[in-house]
């Protein structure tokens, strides 16, 4: 069922304020891309042993996003963000799944719509511990089947990157490379299967089997040529470890699955980025962030220092990118359709527990807009990169020049992080911390243990929620790169 996210007729931003607004975010993205090079690599697994209940509910509420982002790449079209709340009256017992993705079309999300009803129906029917193995598979079956684009895409590269560290392996002729190499070869001979869309259950068990063994041979290692096919790896097993949590928060709230229903948000229309010939030059954006002249004078010779790196050049090309249209992400579709539709309060969600969760880290701006909009509403971490191709809500006509005043004051909100740190990261000369993916790599391993089996009981990973780490995937959108604050 849909829950439209906006209205035909919306209230358009002046241009004058959208330039303002992404004058310094192109100006910050290029700053980025021009330090690219000299930045350090970076692998984060900062989760840590959690145990409380709250945490392991935004878990699932995060991973069941996770299942329903089944495209790789696309720009982050199908990012999905997801958000459990309470029945609307008293009498009304239905716990309400409410959903958006970054760009779907009406039937995309009606498909995902039917996904995750047939997920949450299956663990509705499910009666523990009887039946568990045999509801383990017949999830992951349906996980699989729905993400078969993604995980297509997880074993071409996986194939990719173990020829690339074999022939890295090959240029010495030590033992302990002639070990590695061993071992990369057993990775490949892992992923020679047929992929036969006619036999689910068996094409199930089979990568649920292979994901495993390739995990349990993979190589961890700091060295260059390794993050990518464990990252790889650890996507592959994800899944598995997905069904862990559906089965643990049956087992914790079956009113989760009792009498539900899900529902979709539409995805936001992607508009043109604004582009007009005078906000191609640094100077004139540094020039239009401040009205302090000594600023003004002092952030001009700064950037003219930059155009040894052809400064201008980059912000033409970031502005020029048939890729900048900038889109409403999941998680505030989400957050600015609950505030459209009453206060935001705990009793709205279920349990009390104020939480959107979505399938990938959330980026900057998504960051930032949460901590202005000063709701409360929780959500997951995020990895700090920064894409222009991103905008605030529509503002409807029925909302009027309310709407429009509380969009406003977001977007001033917004503007001065975002001056803030350009003005930093000009200042400062930092280095960004630049990472291939923007998940935190090493932290899907959602660790039950060292391994995982298809045998695994819920109460095994209640048990085990010691070694649980609750961070997960990474975000296929292009570019970002983390700006390290440090002083100099």
């Amino acid at each position: 069922m849909n829950t439209s996210a906006q209205d035909s007729k919306t209230i358009p931003i002046k241009p004058k304020i959208l330039h303002r607004f992404y004058e310094p975010l192109i100006l910050l993205k290029a700053l980025n891309v021009e330090m690219k090079d000299s930045a350090d690599f970076v692998d984060h697994d900062n989760a840590g042993c959690q145990r409380e209940p709250e945490q392991t509910f935004q878990a699932f509420v995060y991973k069941l996003a996770h299942v329903c982002d089944s495209v790789k790449g696309d720009r982050g079209g199908t990012i999905t963000s997801v958000m459990v709340l309470e029945p609307r009256f008293p009498e009304n017992e239905i716990v309400e799944y409410r959903f958006a993705s970054n760009n779907r079309t009406t039937n995309e999300l009606e498909k995902t719509s039917e996904f995750m009803s047939s997920l949450l129906g299956h663990l509705r029917t499910a009666t523990f511990p009887n039946d568990e193995p045999a509801m383990w598979r017949r999830l992951l079956c349906l996980i699989l089947g729905f993400n078969r684009s993604r995980i297509a895409s997880y074993l071409t590269a996986i194939r990719k990157e173990v020829q690339s560290c074999l022939t890295k392996c090959s240029i010495t002729d030590d033992d302990e490379d002639k070990k590695i190499a061993a071992t990369l070869r057993r990775i490949l001979a892992l992923l020679e299967f047929n992929w036969n869309e006619y036999a689910p259950d068996t094409e199930c068990r089979c990568i649920s089997r292979r994901a495993r063994e390739i995990r349990e041979n993979g190589l961890q290692s700091s060295l260059s040529c390794w993050p990518e096919m464990w990252h790889m790896m650890n996507r592959l097993a994800s899944y598995a470890q997905d069904v862990e949590f559906f089965i643990l928060a049956k087992r914790e709230w079956p009113e989760l699955f009792e009498n539900f229903r899900v529902r979709f948000l539409s995805s936001s229309v992607p508009i043109r980025g604004p582009v007009r010939p005078k906000s191609m030059k640094a100077e004139g954006i540094v020039g239009r962030m401040t009205d302090k002249p000594k600023e003004i004078e002092i952030f001009r010779g700064f950037v003219q220092d930059l155009q040894l790196t052809d400064l201008d050049a980059r912000i033409r090309a970031e502005y020029t990118k048939d890729t900048f249209c900038p889109i409403v992400h999941s998680e505030i579709l989400l957050l600015d359709n609950l505030e459209r539709s009453g206060p935001i309060t705990p009793d709205r969600f279920f349990n009390g527990w104020m939480f959107i969760g979505s399938s990938k880290p959330l980026c900057r701006l998504c960051q930032y807009y949460f901590q202005e909009h000063h709701s409360g509403v929780g959500h997951r971490k995020s990895h700090q990169n920064l894409y222009p191709s991103w905008r605030v809500p529509d503002v409807l006509l029925s909302q009027g020049a309310e709407g429009e005043e509380k969009r406003q004051i977001m977007i001033n909100r917004m503007m001065v992080r975002i001056r803030r740190d350009a003005f930093d990261l000009i200042r400062k000369r930092v280095h960004p911390m630049y990472r291939n993916h923007d998940s935190f790599t090493s932290s899907m391993k959602i660790t039950l243990g060292e391994r995982w089996t298809t045998g695994s009981s819920a109460s095994d990973v209640a048990s085990r929620m010691g070694g649980l780490t609750l961070e997960d995937p990474e975000d296929d959108e292009q570019g970002g790169a983390t700006l390290a604050k440090t002083d100099i």
